[in-house]
């Protein structure tokens, strides 16, 4: 059911309408902060770049030759229950466009983009204990043709699948990461996840010893313990060489890499020529 704040298909929006939704849309009340020691409102009261978040949907919007965002947020949205689909994207909108767009086409409305940890809030789960649901209180959903709006859900609205960046080196990744965890939902991924994705190492042994998939020839020095990886692993073309003091055990690195390179794991890639080969073994 579409709200009224929201263009019929016959009727084509008014550039009013289309022009995105402002700083005091996203962060209401930011503006009415006084700037400490002549720094501008947006530096204190927008701390979680919601702004910019939005710029840059509005730009990618622009380059798909979509419309841009409408501001629906001053007439809230009501009416959603448990049993209403909310697919919560959490974090910067550019990886998951294309997501968000289909699955606008595809379920009008219940594709949700959440651009700053103020939007949400976390309450104790009705129906896991020592869980939690997510509420959203203000969201950008898509429509089909590549339409979305602003919009405030209330009371708020339950998510009922939740990714978003997860990145490690994503500025948005500590808060998505919070909002993500213990949630009584399925979600697309954590912020423990997603180290181990970036990790190649434990990929690859991962790969190699618990799914026994083919890797790459792998030699691997590591400093000290890893928790991560057992003390032995054993995992075939992975070759894993714990260094106490990497300052006083040139030799041996220098024979692993020798013997790393000129082993039978690496005979199919023999073309690369030895004095590669030399100049790998001399700067280990």
């Amino acid at each position: 059911q579409l709200s009224k704040s929201q263009p019929s298909p016959e009727r084509v929006p008014s550039p009013e309408e289309q022009e995105w939704a402002g700083p005091e849309a996203l962060c209401p009340g930011w503006l009415e902060d006084e700037a400490p020691d002549g720094e501008v409102p947006g530096d204190s009261g927008d701390p979680d770049c919601a702004t910019h978040a939005y710029e840059r949907l509005q730009s990618a919007l622009c380059q798909e030759g979509l419309p841009p965002t409408l501001d629906c947020s001053a007439e809230p949205r009501t009416g959603f229950g448990p049993l209403d689909m909310t697919v919560c994207i959490l974090g910067s909108p550019i990886p998951f466009l294309p997501v968000l767009l289909e699955g606008g086409t595809r379920c009008p409305g219940a594709m949700v983009l959440c651009l700053s940890p103020t939007w949400a809030s976390r309450v104790p789960s009705e129906t896991s204990p020592g869980a939690w649901s997510l509420l959203l209180s203000r969201g950008v959903s898509f429509k089909v043709g590549g339409h979305s709006a602003l919009e405030t859900f209330v009371p708020p609205r339950r998510a009922n699948y939740v990714t978003g960046t997860f990145a490690p080196g994503d500025p948005e990744g500590g808060w998505v990461g919070e909002l993500a965890r213990d949630l009584d939902c399925p979600t697309g991924g954590s912020v423990p996840l997603a180290h181990r994705l970036e990790d190649t190492l434990v990929t690859r042994w991962v790969l190699a010893a618990r799914a026994n998939l083919p890797v790459p020839p792998t030699l691997a020095f590591v400093l000290g313990a890893r928790g991560d990886l057992p003390a032995e692993p054993v995992a075939p073309g992975v070759r894993l060489v714990r260094l106490e003091d990497p300052q006083g055990q040139q030799s041996l690195v220098q024979d692993e890499v020798g013997a790393f390179l000129g082993g039978a794991a690496m005979e199919p890639y023999g073309q690369v020529g030895t004095g590669g080969v030399g100049g790998l073994g001399g700067t280990g």
